[in-house]
C-alpha cells in the first residue's frame, strides 16, 4: 500500500512538470531607460529592439518611445517588456524642417502634403545601421537601457 502512495506522488510530480513544460509563452521582462540624441532628450524618439539570433515573435520584438525628458518604456506585442535574450537596438527621430517632432496624437501627417521631414538619428544607429548596438534582456536583473546617440555630423 505504501508503494502505491509513492507512485501517486511521483505521477503527480511528473504531471505538474509536464504542465509547466508545456507552457511555451516566455516571461516578459520590463525595460526602462533614458535616451538622448547629441546629449538632448527628444519626445517621441522611437527605439526598436529586434532579436539578434532568434526568429521574430510577439515576445521578442520591442518598440518604445521617449517622453520629453528622454525616459523610455518599451513593450512587445505580447505586453510590457521582452523575453530574455540579446537584441539589436536601432532608433529613429523624425522632425519637421521647423524642428517640431512628428507624430503627436493631434497631427495627421498624411494629410499635410507640404510637410518636409528630417531624420535626426545618424544612419549608423537607424534600422539596418552598422552601429552594432546590442542589449541583453535578463530575467534576473533590472533591465535599464541608457544611451546617448551621437549627433549627426554635417
Amino acid at each position: 500500500m505504501r508503494s502505491i502512495h509513492y507512485r501517486q506522488i511521483a505521477l503527480a510530480i511528473l504531471f505538474c512538470g509536464c504542465l509547466s513544460g508545456c507552457n511555451t509563452e516566455p516571461a516578459l521582462h520590463p525595460i526602462s531607460g533614458h535616451i538622448t540624441l547629441g546629449g538632448k532628450p527628444y519626445e517621441r524618439l522611437i527605439v526598436y529592439f529586434r532579436p539578434l539570433d532568434d526568429a521574430v515573435t510577439k515576445y521578442n520584438l520591442g518598440v518604445g518611445e521617449t517622453d520629453a525628458k528622454g525616459d523610455l518604456s518599451l513593450r512587445s506585442t505580447a505586453g510590457p517588456g521582452l523575453a530574455a535574450g540579446t537584441y539589436k537596438v536601432s532608433f529613429t527621430c523624425i522632425v519637421s524642417r521647423g524642428g517640431k517632432v512628428i507624430g503627436s496624437t493631434d497631427e495627421k501627417q498624411d494629410d499635410d502634403r507640404s510637410l518636409v521631414t528630417e531624420e535626426l538619428v545618424p544612419p549608423a544607429y537607424a534600422e539596418g545601421g552598422i552601429s552594432g548596438l546590442e542589449f541583453e534582456v535578463q530575467s534576473s536583473a533590472e533591465n535599464r537601457f541608457e544611451f546617448d546617440i551621437p549627433a549627426k555630423t554635417s
